[in-house]
């Protein structure tokens, strides 16, 4: 059994169909990564996986569980980042964490795990600080703390580093690495195509709400016939044109 199985999804707004008939698998110890233009519908097919949004089709099975008929169990089985990370206002930092470890109930060690990530992500500055304060990529780092610390099967990232400088970059690349190494899932959206080469092991092209491709960049590379030295670059725009 996969970790996240995805069938058959689809979500309207209005006359225009976000996302159509999207079936898909993340397994265990597994980076995939949802890549398109902007309006391909990848945030709204996390934001279906996540809960957020209620499908117009289909189904969603979270380690097993289903998210439309057993939310609560479903939803503590996933971490989520989403596109626009919100912090509460008047939270600080810290209190974030703590709030996510209470809601989670997790055993005293939390601390310990909280000042880890705190470390990690450069965030000992900003410990005290209120959710108001923070400038964005702050604001990036301290949900994705909020995200990983119950340490949950499942991650959703919603482009986890486009608010956030090179070198907060490349700890959070490595933090992925390792997650996967552990055996987590994670399902990544973006349009950052050398994000996505680097990490993904499996990528899910989207156009329009609709799957054109998956497999690992060798693979979309000989779907269209380029080199294996072509850049994703162009392996992207030929799989659009088509």
């Amino acid at each position: 059994m996969a970790l996240l199985e995805v069938s058959g999804l689809s979500k309207q707004f209005g006359q225009i169909w976000a996302v159509r008939d999207l079936s898909f698998e993340v397994e265990r110890g597994e980076i995939v990564v949802l890549l398109g233009p902007n309006g391909a519908g990848k945030t709204t097919t996390l934001r279906c996986i996540a809960g957020v949004l209620l499908p117009d089709e289909g189904s969603i099975r979270i380690n097993g569980t289903s998210i439309l008929h057993d939310p609560v169990t479903a939803k503590k089985q996933l971490g989520y980042l989403p596109e626009f990370p919100q912090p509460m206002p008047y939270l600080t930092v810290w209190e974030h964490l703590e709030l996510v470890a209470r809601i989670r109930a997790m055993p005293d060690n939390w601390r310990q795990r909280a000042n880890e990530l705190v470390q990690r992500l450069n965030l000992t500055e900003w410990r005290d600080s209120l959710g108001a304060t923070l400038p964005k990529g702050v604001r990036e780092k301290t949900i994705l703390a909020c995200a990983v610390l119950p340490e949950p099967p499942l991650l959703l990232l919603d482009e986890p580093i486009v608010a956030i400088d090179p070198i907060g970059q490349q700890v959070v690349k490595g933090m992925l690495r390792e997650w996967r190494e552990r055996g987590h899932g994670i399902l990544i959206s973006t349009h950052i195509l050398a994000f996505a080469e680097e990490l993904a092991d499996r990528i899910i092209m989207l156009d329009r709400g609709i799957k054109i491709a998956e497999g690992t960049p060798a693979d979309l590379r000989e779907k269209v016939y380029v080199g294996a030295s072509a850049p994703l670059e162009q392996v992207f725009a030929k799989l659009l044109e088509q």
